[in-house]
């Protein structure tokens, strides 16, 4: 068991789809060994979920959370063993006990540090502005004084400089996530939540993707080929290797690439059936002194290559695919502002990798694959995430039956 006195240290973690609790475990001189736990008398190390204290008093038992990092959840119990002892003795009134003076710039920097070294750099581009944003804006000196009232603040104010509700939304998701690691679970109502749109997931049309097909070449069609056929997010696409590649079963796989900094969404590696014409293209496509950690698109200097949006562009503008009419802004590091404009280059923004994963659910659940099966292909952790495809389906049979129905006696 845990060496920290009567706090002990527990780890939620998932087995056979299910999150339970299992002890942390800890080296002979008292360190704990991170995500390391004790499943059935072993030693199994699980990097998904969140830490967890727990301690009896006069027979109940209470649970706090202790945050996804192991130091800082077992540097949590330690204090709170002191705490309690302290109590106990006489030495600080009972009321001292509670955990309201943890500094929330100090709780925010850690969490910032949390995402920089567990999470993918791009997880922790989109956080970092958002959390100091919040830092900044919340007048609070600890984290237990933080209110409803500080995040619907912030929340104002965002929707003062003009930003969306989807944008806020994402934006108080985060903060949420740090106030819940300290105990403040559930701060904003239903209510409270900006509204916002939910659209139709855009798609790919067979005459465009046959377009965008003929302007590309060789190496461009099977990458973005790929896409379309796998159903993988952008990252996943870009560090899949030839080890990946099943080429007797027909299928790809999602898995984790410790050394190039990638882990699976979700911190779940998953196989995917593709066609088997897009393993004999793979076949022919794959250098005869490929090794199988190469990866399948990889850059001039050989590496996973990061600029697939930008060659995705690149061939909409060549086949002459541009809208001609969107604009994008973009903020630089020295303040200024670049304007990229679709009628002038390779900027249009109805073209991005995103949308190849769109098609493929989309058009999955149009060919008739069930919605649970989808799921498990795109990677999802729960049902609604999927279910969003739904909305963009056609039927051909429905469409019959639209047709030959007593409202269509009318048009």
């Amino acid at each position: 068991m845990p060496k920290l006195g009567e706090v002990k240290l527990f780890k939620q973690i998932k087995i056979n789809g299910a999150w339970k609790l299992a002890p942390a475990l800890f080296d002979t001189k008292g360190r704990v060994r991170r995500d390391h736990v004790r499943v059935k008398g072993g030693d199994e190390i699980h990097p998904e979920g969140c830490y967890y204290l727990e301690w009896w008093d006069a027979g109940k038992r209470t649970r706090e959370p202790g945050g996804p990092d192991a130091f800082i959840a077992a540097e949590k119990a330690r204090h709170k063993h002191a705490e309690r002892i302290a109590v106990r003795s006489g030495i600080v009134p009972a009321n001292e006990n509670a955990p309201d003076h943890i500094l929330l710039k100090s709780a925010i920097d850690k969490y910032e540090q949390y995402i920089q070294f567990h999470r993918s750099l791009r997880t922790f581009r989109t956080y970092r502005p958002i959390l100091r944003a919040f830092a900044a804006s919340c007048k609070k000196t600890y984290v237990n004084d933080v209110s409803r009232e500080d995040l619907i603040d912030f929340s104002t104010d965002c929707m003062k400089k003009g930003q969306a509700g989807k944008s806020i939304y994402n934006k108080l998701v985060v903060i949420s996530q740090v106030m819940k690691q300290h105990g403040k679970a559930k701060l904003l109502t239903a209510a409270d939540w900006p509204s916002f749109v939910e659209t139709v997931r855009p798609i790919y049309e067979d005459a465009e993707l046959t377009k965008l097909f003929n302007a590309c070449t060789a190496d461009e069609e099977m990458r973005f080929k790929f896409y379309l056929m796998s159903g993988f997010r952008d990252a996943e696409g870009r560090f899949v290797t030839w080890r990946d590649i099943d080429f007797k079963h027909t299928a790809v796989r999602v898995t984790a690439k410790p050394h190039w900094g990638f882990h699976p969404k979700n911190w779940e590696e998953r196989e995917v059936p593709v066609p088997q014409k897009l393993i004999t293209m793979l076949t022919k496509f794959k250098p005869a002194d490929a090794n199988p950690d190469d990866p399948v698109f990889p850059s001039a200097t050989g590496r996973p290559d990061g600029a697939m949006l930008e060659k995705l562009k690149a061939v909409a503008e060549r086949a002459e695919m541009n809208c001609r009419h969107c604009v994008v802004s973009h903020k630089l590091k020295d303040g200024s502002v670049k304007i990229n404009r679709c009628n002038a280059g390779p900027y249009c923004t109805r073209f991005f990798l995103h949308k190849f994963r769109h098609t493929y659910a989309t058009r999955h659940l149009q060919d008739g694959i069930d919605i649970r099966t989808l799921q498990q292909w795109m990677g999802h952790r729960d049902i609604a995430s999927t279910m969003v495809y739904l909305k963009g389906v056609r039927n051909a049979d429905v469409q019959a039956r639209i047709n030959k129905g007593s409202l269509a006696a009318f048009a």
